[in-house]
């Protein structure tokens, strides 16, 4: 029976609760259980010839068809309704018939939130199959139908397991190799495609002289060893010299870079991107590889960058809740590093990078959705409390807990309850002085504001040690007078009702009751100061664009990547947008048909780009 998944709740107390327990054990232990090593020994380059079955080199005498989707596998609507366009044999948009991929991508995180066979099946293979045989109905398609070949890398989510399921899943397929134990096996059928790769990272050779790299950066960016000696293999073996590459990465990290302080993290992706433009033949002469084209996902939008003839694409629209587009801008820095196709040598100087937003060819953001989209849809962390209501449920035993803790030194300083001490104050004003001085009247409360100030502050999204205490100090005093006043409010206006004495149950239980009912409504403002909070945040600073659309937890402005390789070599690259998910649609539709359209172009990258030369070898010190 497939359960039909909602968006990930991600202020969800369980879901904050096992996420984060899951998120500790796989950065602690990570490292020392990297299934990468284990999996490349199982399948060793050295007596193993190029895999035949990744040569598509003469496949696609019309054309060759590939299709790139990332961060699927959350809410069943939006999951179903990319797999169903990716199923469809082709998608006719205006003038152009795009025929399906002989090859889907995944760029990684197919399931949210965490990785386990249970998610996979829910979240990412019940909606695909459930796409599939919907699609094969509509059309007729024969049971047997030849599938289209499946290829992923993982993501950081796909990691929060070890990657347990995601070898069960998609590096099923065993080739045979002179010598080696165990018997060749099959790739394992997902819905209307069938996997193909033996581990979690690969190279394919596409027609043209185009090549695609599929890599696997774990957790933290960490590319292992045996990885490296499999590209460096493949680009000084296996790829004819001047091959033109497609990479394919789990982060955009010249999005994400500190232009400040890039090297920490870029060193990783920079050393990939510069792998396959270095290598030399056993001569010493340059294989004359170029970077032409980096994918990813990650960040859940539409976002094509462009350095010098170089495209940079995140494309991360495959199901998981939108992110925000207005925090997008160049990223200009020095990098240790130098360009792709120039070695890198210790103590030379440092090498600007210039990463550009590209223009469509209107003359606007190549971004999706648009920047002042994604601005109005900031706006709904103004119902950051409706949205996300176990949230304020979460809150609710902590403001219950501190507001006893005030009625308790009311009771002590003035021998009645808070509500008879607010309201015979006088004036709002007098009840707010009273109320912080039954704040300071025992230690405990103020214990309970210090830990809050210092969640606050580790929250806050700002690197800069003033900055961040700044902000977090900002948002815990915003967050206590507005529950000040509110619990003042209620406190007096229940005044007639509080219990002056605790000598029976009755009284007992009708105190219990007042300080659960004003905690409850103290925890939705703070939940609401805590959405205008990320809402002011990204509005004005362009912090926090992760939390403050996880909050709103969109469904639309989803899409992928179908690129085409021409007979003139000439790669096209379609991006492909559907701006509105409709509800579960099954077997009968209750919205409008799905309508995708470009996000921009078509984008064409020319088969003859000028080839850029290595630098001469480095000394053995040096590095890629």
């Amino acid at each position: 029976m497939r359960r039909k998944r909602a968006m990930t709740g991600w202020y969800d107390p369980a879901q904050l609760a096992q996420t984060g327990i899951r998120v500790a054990i796989s950065t602690v232990f990570g490292q020392f259980a990297d299934k990468r090593e284990a999996l490349a020994a199982a399948n060793a380059i050295a007596p193993q010839p190029f895999d035949e079955s990744f040569d598509y080199s003469t496949k696609g005498a019309d054309g060759f068809w590939l299709d790139f989707v990332a961060d699927t596998g959350d809410g069943w609507n939006s999951t179903y309704a990319i797999a169903r366009l990716l199923s469809a044999k082709s998608l006719t948009i205006g003038e152009d018939v795009l025929p399906r991929g002989r090859v889907l991508m995944m760029g990684g995180d197919q399931v949210y939130p965490t990785a386990s066979r249970a998610e996979y099946e829910d979240r990412l293979l019940a909606p695909f199959e459930a796409a599939h045989e919907a699609e094969a109905q509509a059309n007729g398609w024969p049971e047997k139908e030849a599938r289209p070949d499946l290829y992923a890398i993982p993501g950081n989510h796909d990691w929060y397991d070890g990657l347990n399921a995601f070898f069960g899943l998609f590096c099923r397929r065993r080739i045979a190799i002179p010598g080696a134990i165990g018997q060749p096996r099959a790739g394992r059928p997902i819905a209307g495609w069938e996997t193909h790769q033996t581990r979690s990272y690969f190279a394919l050779q596409l027609p043209g002289g185009w090549w695609l790299w599929g890599t696997d950066s774990q957790l933290e960016g960490y590319i292992d060893q045996p990885q490296i000696e499999y590209f460096r293999h493949a680009a000084r073996y296996w790829m004819p010299k001047g091959s033109k590459l497609i990479l394919c990465v789990g982060t955009p990290s010249w999005q994400y870079v500190d232009e400040e302080d890039p090297d920490p993290g870029f060193a990783s992706f920079s050393y990939l991107e510069r792998l396959a433009g270095v290598e030399e033949d056993d001569n010493g002469e340059p294989m004359g590889h170029q970077l032409r084209l980096v994918l990813t996902g990650d960040s859940h939008h539409y976002v094509r960058f462009v350095e010098g003839d170089r495209h940079y694409i995140t494309s991360g629209g495959g199901g998981a809740f939108l992110h925000p587009t207005q925090q997008v801008t160049d990223k200009n820095f020095t990098s240790e590093f130098p360009e792709p196709g120039v070695r890198h040598r210790r103590g030379n100087p440092r090498t600007p990078r210039s990463f550009k937003v590209a223009q469509s060819a209107d003359g606007t953001p190549a971004v999706y959705p648009a920047a002042a989209t994604s601005r109005l849809l900031t706006f709904w962390n103004l119902l950051f409390a409706f949205k996300n209501w176990k949230f304020p449920l979460l809150l609710t035993p902590a403001y219950a807990l501190f507001i006893w803790i005030l009625d308790f030194n009311a009771r002590l300083g003035q021998k009645v309850g808070l509500g008879d001490a607010l309201f015979r104050g006088g004036s709002l004003w007098r009840a707010v002085e009273l109320y912080w001085q039954f704040v300071i009247a025992s230690p405990l409360a103020p214990l309970l504001l210090g830990v809050t100030l210092a969640g606050y502050h580790f929250f806050a999204d700002v690197k800069n040690g003033l900055g961040r205490f700044t902000a977090g100090a900002v948002h815990a005093a915003a967050s206590a007078a507005a529950v000040t006043v509110t619990t003042c409010l209620l406190a007096r206006a229940a005044c007639s009702i509080w219990p002056a004495e605790l000598k029976t149950l009755t009284a007992f239980a009708q105190q219990i009751g007042l300080i659960a009912g004003i905690g409850f409504v103290s925890a939705v403002v703070s939940a609401t100061i805590f959405g205008l909070y990320l809402l002011v945040m990204l509005l004005v600073f362009s912090r926090h664009s992760n939390e403050a659309f996880s909050s709103i937890g969109h469904r639309g402005y989803k899409g992928f990547l179908r690129l085409r390789i021409g007979t003139d070599g000439a790669l096209t690259l379609y991006p492909i947008g559907l701006t509105k998910v409709p509800w579960d649609r099954g077997a009968t539709p209750r919205n409008p048909p799905l309508s995708p359209h470009l996000i921009e172009g078509p984008i064409r990258i020319p088969a003859d780009a000028p080839v850029v030369s290595p630098a001469p070898a480095p000394p053995p010190t040096d590095s890629a």
